[in-house]
């Protein structure tokens, strides 16, 4: 459960943010579509907006369903709680008698394509089935699972044991709602792991054996990640990519067989190249080929789908490289994508280095701050998600149930069992704004088992105190920590974290320390666009903006190579908002438009609008 300030920031988004509020400002997450069950391929939604196609209004729905789900169960809001079981309540009360659950009416749900077809139907069941299995995992409603089991059971039957294949489909099967339904290996791993039923892993199989034989030129498939194809970059929908990212891994992990160890190292290594310094995953709706700089853009679906998909390559790989990742753009790119404290507005579209976001037309509106963009709700929503994903992978449980791992960081209690015995840890720090993090672990009673804690790949000095009587062993990227736990063990994890001058793909330079990458932040002014967002009449109280800045200075500026850069703290803070006023600073020099060198003060990415991350270097010769 979090505390700190990743509860603080949840709790804020929930009861004053998009989280907690979007049915007030538009109505289409609340047109009980997974109750209704009456869309029609095809068909327009009226919104207080635009017509949306009936896929959209679903994915919109369970969307925002799975991200209200955990957000009130994680900081335990009673209202939110309520809010949220109400709606998993009648969903499932409305699941038809032979199992379906979805947006679809009778004539057309479950169709294969020579049949016709719904766009979405895995796309937008999987969608909601996050929401139901999440609330059943903090509820132990077994109504829930059994209801979630009858409907996918049903889907399956469907397409796979009838020997009929979901994407294959004319037109063009790379685009729309139709690749979405990969997505739908998320409620199947969910499930395998909750039940163990091998269904449910032999769904998986056959999901991406159909994707992939379907759609064998779209970048997740076995052909496009296979040795043959590891030197090609991705092109296509970025959401897409990021889905499908971790199935590789999951299959590898599930049938042993080499062809998935393969696509799942290449799949890997492809995301590295289409990475930005701040995490974000190209993609301006698509990758085109390009790598990640400071002016390419990433879109926030894929940061949340990136998360998750990390999240399960973690846990089936038993890699925690993988976190690395996570932490990246989670605390740079996802933060400095959205309002502070509050999340009352989201850029669809984000990049490091971001001058002014005053481009209405540009890219359909999406670099603008709002809370429901014109082209689609799927970011704002998924900007609700992100976090608790983030929570969601903090702590991991080895499969022998013999350690427990901590791979990413941040306030937190744990209450779990390993060993055969209950433990409660608490983890006290404010990173990643300090290197330490301090942990209490609490037995039931004393017990021998190991914690592994993640050595973030910037930290080569990470050192450890846990007492006389601890094992410790420290491998590349880990500590492990093995002795018999008494109620109060103290461990201390200190990262000692260095100042890093990184180069980009585009010949540029950043400073990163830890986790952080820093920026030169430039001052800003919110204006408001005239688009109202009502619904029914009423004014949600949500805007929509433009940024500007008041002043341009520093936009030019030049890296000097050889300068140094130290950390310094920074004035009123508040340690529960710290990305709205960051607690650190990294002050040092820059060469000025004239050549001379500067002052700066360099701040986290994450706690600007407004910002340049990356800049070309001179040395000092050069002035």
């Amino acid at each position: 459960m979090p505390e700190g300030w990743i509860k603080a920031q949840l709790l804020s988004d929930l009861r004053d943010g998009i989280a907690g509020h979007y049915d007030t400002l538009s109505g289409n997450v609340s047109r009980n579509l997974f109750v209704d069950k009456a869309r029609t391929p095809g068909t327009k939604v009226p919104g207080d907006r635009q017509p949306e196609s009936s896929w959209w209004a679903g994915e919109h729905e369970g969307y925002w369903m799975d991200g209200l789900v955990r957000m009130a169960f994680l900081t335990g809001d009673k209202e939110y709680i309520d809010k949220a079981s109400k709606k998993i309540d009648a969903i499932v009360a409305a699941q038809d008698s032979d199992g379906y659950i979805g947006i679809y009416s009778k004539e057309t749900r479950l169709k294969s394509y020579t049949n016709g077809y719904q766009e979405a139907e895995l796309w937008t069941q999987s969608r909601i089935f996050q929401a139901m299995l999440a609330y059943y995992e903090f509820t132990g409603d077994k109504k829930v699972l059994a209801s979630v089991e009858k409907a996918v059971q049903l889907t399956l039957s469907a397409y796979k044991d009838k020997g009929l294949s979901y994407f294959k489909r004319g037109g063009n099967p790379t685009q729309g709602g139709a690749p979405h339904g990969i997505a739908f290996s998320d409620t199947l791993e969910q499930l395998y792991r909750l039940t163990g039923n091998p269904i449910y892993r032999d769904g998986e199989i056959w999901l991406f054996t159909d994707f992939s034989n379907s759609l064998p030129n779209t970048d997740i498939s076995m052909d496009m990640l296979s040795e043959a194809n590891k030197d090609k970059p991705w092109e296509v929908h970025t959401p897409h990519i990021m889905e499908s990212l971790a199935l590789p891994q999951i299959l590898a992990s599930l049938t042993g067989e080499e062809k998935y160890k393969t696509a799942a190292a290449n799949a890997r290594m492809k995301l590295s190249w289409h990475t930005t310094p701040g995490g974000q995953i190209v993609g301006d709706e698509n990758v085109k080929g390009r790598k990640g700089t400071g002016t390419t853009f990433g879109e926030y679906c894929s940061f949340t789908e990136g998360v998750i998909a990390m999240n399960q390559i973690l846990a089936y790989s038993g890699d925690l490289t993988a976190a690395n990742w996570t932490e990246l753009v989670s605390l740079n790119g996802a933060q400095g994508a959205r309002f502070q404290t509050t999340n009352r507005a989201t850029a669809y579209l984000s990049c490091d280095n971001r001058l002014t976001t005053d481009a209405k037309n540009k890219h359909g509106g999406r670099l603008l701050f709002s809370p429901s963009h014109k082209a689609a709700a799927c970011c704002t929503l998924n900007a609700t998600r992100l976090l608790p994903y983030y929570v969601d992978g903090m702590w991991y449980r080895t499969a022998d149930a013999s350690a427990l791992v901590a791979s990413l960081y941040g306030p937190c209690k744990v209450n779990t069992e390993v060993a055969g015995t209950k433990v409660a840890i608490e983890e006290t720090t404010t990173y990643p704004f300090e290197d330490s993090v301090n942990f209490t672990i609490t037995p039931a009673k004393d017990t021998e088992f190991t914690l592994i804690f993640r050595i973030p790949d910037s930290a080569a000095n990470a050192s450890i105190e846990a007492g006389t009587d601890a094992k410790i062993t420290k491998t590349p990227g880990q500590i492990e920590v093995t002795k018999v736990w008494k109620p109060g063990d103290q461990v201390a994890l200190h990262f000692d974290f260095e100042v890093q001058l990184r180069q980009t793909n585009d010949d540029q330079f950043y400073y990163q320390r830890g986790p952080l990458v820093f920026g030169l932040k430039f001052p800003d002014k919110l204006v408001q666009t005239d688009f109202k967002f009502e619904l029914k009449g009423k004014d949600s109280g949500f805007k929509e903006y433009n940024v500007v800045p008041t002043e341009k200075t520093g936009w030019d500026y030049r890296i000097d190579k050889a300068a140094t850069f130290q950390l310094v703290p920074m004035e009123n803070s508040d340690p529960l908002k710290p990305w709205e006023q960051s607690p650190i600073g990294l002050r040092g020099q820059m060469f000025n438009s004239a050549g001379k060198s500067e002052d700066v003060t360099l701040v986290p990415e994450g706690t600007t609008l407004l910002r340049r991350v990356t800049f070309p270097a001179s040395s000092p010769t050069a002035q």
